[in-house]
């Protein structure tokens, strides 16, 4: 087994932490580590990556129970190792089994080979690959998609490979998904006669679409919020500022006299609507200073306040 890793340290949270607290700390890491923020810089992509992981795991209530079970060691407690990397756990007695596979790569990379071992890696965007049980075909499954806020604005289609327990075997499926627009976080696609095969026919695939976190994002229904941050001078006399966007960065006219919280929308730059159109993208204003204010900047902000 690789070596372990401790994802409540990485996030910097207690093994108590409750799902606003693990958001929350994600988020913090995740704005101050962006490859956007820090371009150029290895180290902090390769903390990013580590940050997003962490997020992956102990987001998800399934996940997060699998790697509570570990020991001091990074050996599994009370579960089986299956023969294909992960871990299986009977759902009843005399019922079907469910395993993590191919639970896919992070938007800016390959998750660790610690979460490959314990979730499986075929870098295929889906987790949670199960069989369905009740109400549906026995050769019914059911998978999880992962999506990046960009996929759902781009739309198109997506091409995905999964592997998946059949008896004692180990099969893999490629399949090339289209995405309809006004796709949401916890969704459902269903793909016919994409699932199990046997003499006859074949059973359904259910994806149902999880959107991956984004630390420049938050979504609300179809519109869309980022905060940037900007300089009190530029705050004061007003100034063009970039501003992160689904489909690219654009550039916006700040207003003269722009204090921090102010919120300008930009209309049409949010995600698609199943009929027509977009939502809108709300930008967050706040005030940053320089790491270090020269001599000369201090003594200005000094008049200013004599000023005030």
């Amino acid at each position: 087994m690789p070596k372990f890793i401790d994802y409540y340290s990485l996030l910097g949270v207690p093994k108590t932490a409750g799902e606003g607290e693990i958001k929350s700390a994600y988020r913090k890491l995740a704005m101050k580590y962006h490859p956007d923020r820090n371009q150029g810089n290895k180290a902090s992509e390769a903390r990013f990556k580590e940050i997003n992981e962490a997020y992956e795991v102990l987001s998800d209530a399934k996940r997060r129970a699998m790697y509570d079970q570990l020991g001091p060691d990074g050996q599994p407690r009370g579960h089986r190792p299956s023969p294909d990397g992960g871990f299986h756990q009977s759902r009843q007695p005399g019922g079907f089994q469910y395993n993590y596979q191919g639970a896919g790569e992070g938007q800016f990379g390959d998750f660790s080979d610690f979460f490959k071992s314990m979730f499986g890696g075929a870098g295929s965007g889906f987790g949670g690959m199960q069989e369905e049980a009740g109400g549906r075909s026995p050769l019914d499954m059911e998978a999880e998609l992962q999506l990046s806020i960009e996929d759902l604005v781009r739309g198109g289609h997506k091409q995905l490979s999964f592997t998946y327990r059949a008896g004692r075997r180990t099969e893999t499926k490629n399949i090339n998904v289209k995405l309809p627009k006004g796709l949401r976080d916890g969704a459902t696609i269903r793909l016919r006669g994409q699932g199990k095969e046997a003499p006859g026919g074949a059973g359904d695939l259910y994806l149902k679409l999880r959107l991956m976190p984004d630390a420049r994002f938050e979504v609300d229904g179809d519109d869309l919020t980022t905060r940037v941050e900007v300089f009190p001078w530029d705050a004061a006399l007003g100034a063009e500022i970039s501003v992160p966007a689904p489909a690219g960065a654009v550039t916006v006219k700040l207003p003269p006299g722009s204090s921090a919280g102010r919120r300008l929308r930009l209309a049409g730059r949010g995600l698609p609507r199943k009929d027509d159109g977009h939502g809108d993208l709300y930008v967050v204003i706040s005030l940053a200073l320089p790491d270090k204010l020269s001599p000369q900047q201090l003594e200005l902000f000094k008049k200013l306040k004599d000023l005030a």
